[in-house]
């Protein structure tokens, strides 16, 4: 949330670069991915490939703030986009272990609890953040927002500290691990992968519409200076609330979708951005944006928690790994395509004013849309295994 503001509000920054950052993370994600994912299922324990990025992230995350507070955005842009590539990263190797942590009747369940508790983290992230934002704790001598960054990355690596030593994962016997030979197997299994027509239209209609789920959210700060003029502590209170109410939309979704079916529960939770998103974008009613931005939460929790538990229910036996892999490629690869289209929306339609932040909300859910009908693609009974050769996962 400061980050956004400080770069392109306080910093006079584009609205184009910032969103750049997001698409230059997903183009590196798109190289690295794939293989990550094939060497995890063969070589690598999962939580050894965390904890390296995990402190990647805070390290390039801490130069960020470091830059934020020196007043050089150019290099903090640069390390905020490093810090966002390894955190991506680390989903390769985080969203992976829900296989092992629970019965597959139980998945959406404990995605849901997963979801939920990304949004207590972020929860407290805020009221970290809050004095330093007003102003009341000061101590770098440099604005507000910047002042929120430091102390944020702490928090962030010392509540990772647990998971990161006392997680328990099994060692896997394996040979050698040859890079040469594990490119040749990423580039097969990958086309086996895509052969079974459930993942495929899966991850297009997830590509879809969580690009337009994510930039909405990546810039929903921006969106409320520009259109509302909101003060940050205004800001801050009205996020807590969407954050809340993700949580909650998190655990009920999960375990509406364990007993429902999660590819319905799912198209249910697409057909309401249909009609969320241009109502937040033409409404000038200020309680009615508040209202809608309150049941926006919801529909943030309920979005990630279901396409993860539908994820793990069509993935192939085996190839949860590689699948997951894609899935957390198409979640931050759609960060490719929306950012540009948003920067682009606001920076074109610069006449209009805080109007031009209005069409770019209307033009995200065109990307809802053509999710929605790829998802319609999607069979939910088990994927065919078979076709991959053997493999210890």
């Amino acid at each position: 949330m400061y980050f956004a503001q400080w770069i392109v509000v306080d910093q006079g920054i584009s609205d184009i670069y910032f969103n750049l950052t997001f698409t230059l993370s997903a183009l590196a994600l798109f190289f690295t991915v794939p293989i990550t994912g094939t060497i995890i299922d063969t070589h690598l324990r999962r939580i050894t490939g965390l904890r390296f990025t995990t402190v990647l992230t805070a390290f390039f995350y801490g130069l960020c703030a470091f830059f934020a507070l020196s007043n050089q955005s150019v290099y903090a842009l640069i390390f905020f986009t490093l810090g966002l590539y390894f955190y991506l990263l680390s989903f390769t190797f985080y969203t992976p272990l829900i296989t092992d942590i629970c019965k597959p009747e139980k998945r959406g369940l404990i995605s849901g609890l997963g979801i939920s508790a990304n949004y207590l983290g972020q929860i407290t992230g805020l009221l970290l953040a809050l004095p330093f934002s007003t102003g009341l704790w000061y101590f770098f001598g440099s604005s507000p927002r910047a002042e929120t960054l430091l102390p944020s990355v702490l928090a962030f690596f010392i509540f990772s500290l647990p998971m990161l030593i006392f997680f328990n994962e099994p060692r896997k016997e394996s040979g050698k691990l040859n890079i040469k030979d594990g490119i040749k197997k990423t580039f097969t299994e990958t086309k086996l992968l895509f052969a079974v027509s459930n993942v495929f239209f899966f991850l297009i209609a997830y590509f879809l519409f969580n690009d337009a789920i994510l930039t909405v959210a990546n810039n929903y700060p921006i969106f409320m200076e520009r259109v509302w003029e909101v003060p940050d502590t205004i800001k801050t209170y009205i996020l807590l609330s969407i954050l809340v109410t993700s949580a909650l939309g998190g655990i009920i979704s999960g375990h509406i979708a364990d007993n429902v079916g999660h590819k319905k529960s799912l198209m249910v939770i697409l057909l309401g951005w249909i009609f969320l998103l241009p109502f937040l974008g033409l409404i000038n009613n200020f309680t009615l944006f508040i209202i809608a931005t309150t049941l926006m939460g919801f529909w943030f929790g309920a979005s990630w928690t279901v396409s993860r538990s539908l994820m793990s229910e069509i993935a192939p036996a085996g190839k949860h790994n590689l699948a997951f892999a894609y899935f957390g490629l198409a979640e931050r690869a759609s960060s490719f395509i929306g950012p540009i289209v948003w920067g682009l929306v606001v920076s074109q339609l610069f006449f209009l004013g805080s109007y031009r932040y209005r069409i770019a909300v209307l033009v995200m859910t065109i990307f809802i849309a053509f999710g929605i009908i790829a998802l319609s693609k999607v069979k939910t009974k088990k994927t065919n295994s078979s076709l991959f050769p053997a493999n210890r996962e």
